[in-house]
């Protein structure tokens, strides 16, 4: 009689089970369709990096470029002065890059020839500077202090949430 009565437990534990399993690969197919994978998303994750211990240095404008820890360099030594706004027709020196984001702005430079016109509506005249750089690893990359966000094509949505999340404010040379 007990035998007869632990079948139906039984059954019902592999219906369970079952259910369960079918449940989470649903789960897993429905999460593999939102394109949650980094091959289809056109910028990858913003990236911390290490403020350079060389931050605090000011350089005269006939000072020769030092070596950066990353390029485009997201700190180090820069230039002193008044900085580029807006967008720019040429690109800028790794020490005036660095300036920019010293100051509290962000930057952000593409690679190919007339995207700057795709980004030109980022640029916001005060904080924001959009300059070409033939020499970037990516298509666009967007810096800010310490902080770097590469994309493989020009996305303004991505561009625009990197921009809202790091807003303007003076470093102290962290």
């Amino acid at each position: 009689m007990l035998s007869s009565l632990a079948a139906p437990c039984r059954n019902r534990r592999s219906a369970t089970r079952a259910g369960v399993v079918g449940a989470l690969s649903l789960v897993a197919l429905i999460l593999g369709a939102c394109g949650d994978s980094e091959a289809g998303q056109s910028c990858g994750p913003v990236r911390r990096e290490r403020v350079d211990a060389a931050s605090s240095l000011h350089l005269l404008p006939t000072a020769a470029e030092p070596a950066y820890a990353s390029d485009p360099p997201t700190s180090g030594p820069h230039r002193s002065g008044p900085t580029p706004r807006g967008v720019v027709s040429d690109p800028l020196e790794r020490p005036v890059q660095v300036a920019v984001l010293e100051q509290g702005g962000v930057l952000i430079q593409y690679r190919v020839p007339g995207s700057g016109k795709a980004l030109a509506a980022l640029a916001d005249g005060a904080s924001v500077v959009i300059a070409p750089n033939p020499d970037l690893p990516a298509a666009v990359v967007a810096t800010a202090w310490a902080v770097k966000l590469t994309c493989t094509r020009v996305d303004v949505v991505a561009l625009r949430t990197f921009i809202t999340d790091h807003p303007v404010v003076g470093r102290s040379h962290e």
